[in-house]
């Protein structure tokens, strides 16, 4: 495991700049999968696996590499096109007035209900938006600041998805929508489930990220009882 962290920082200027490369850095330290005492007790008791501890390390293994790769992606976003999905870019007025004449152009990934920039900051992106064009966690945006102040939203490199069905459900507490899939709740966002006049038990065929865990879901129809 040193020897793959030797190689990723001394290829790292060559992928990212230097704002890119502080954030890997601040990301958790890529810890050993399992260390030998972890897998085996005492000597005689060598055979017996820590089964739970070495599925534990692989997730948390698996959740950074993906983060290194949303890096990754956001960065060949601008050399590459992604003809599946091309939804036209909403505009609407920003409260701020910008003064410079050029326009500013910030990258981010969108967590499912925002987006989180390049610069660290968090970018509310319009719910109807996000609903019509189906963005799921993960998803790689553009958001571009015109100079009058006008914020405008595309989406540019949506990741790979999958199709589930589950159940709609309402937390009166929190106030939120839910589709409850396979005993785990994703929330979505009521601008979706109003556009589809869904209710509570109604069945709703949403979209998840397929490589990796995810708190939200996008909606994509809704099956009336």
């Amino acid at each position: 495991m040193d020897q793959f962290s030797n190689i990723m920082t001394s290829h790292m200027s060559d992928l990212f700049d230097d704002d890119s490369i502080t954030k890997i850095n601040q990301l958790t330290p890529v810890l050993p999968i399992v260390q030998e005492d972890d897998l085996f007790g005492e000597k005689e008791d060598a055979e017996k696996l820590d089964i739970e501890k070495i599925k534990s390390s692989l997730n948390n293994l698996k959740t950074q590499i993906n983060q290194i790769l949303k890096l990754l992606e956001a960065k060949e976003s601008k050399k590459q096109s992604f003809p599946v999905f091309n939804p036209k870019p909403i505009i609407f007025d920003s409260i701020e007035t910008k003064n410079n004449s050029d326009e500013n152009i910030i990258e981010g990934v969108f967590n499912g209900e925002k987006m989180i920039g390049s610069d660290g900051k968090e970018y509310a992106v319009p719910p109807n938006y996000a609903s019509k064009s189906k963005l799921v966690e993960g998803d790689i945006m553009k958001l571009t600041l015109a100079p009058n102040g006008r914020f405008i939203y595309k989406q540019i490199g949506p990741i790979p998805r999958k199709r589930i069905i589950g159940v709609l459900s309402f937390d009166e507490e929190r106030q939120l929508w839910n589709v409850l899939h396979e005993n785990k709740k994703y929330k979505i966002l009521t601008a979706s489930v109003t556009f589809y006049k869904g209710k509570p038990y109604d069945e709703a065929v949403a979209l998840i990220p397929q490589d990796c865990e995810s708190d939200w879901c996008a909606m994509e129809n809704v099956i009336s009882k």
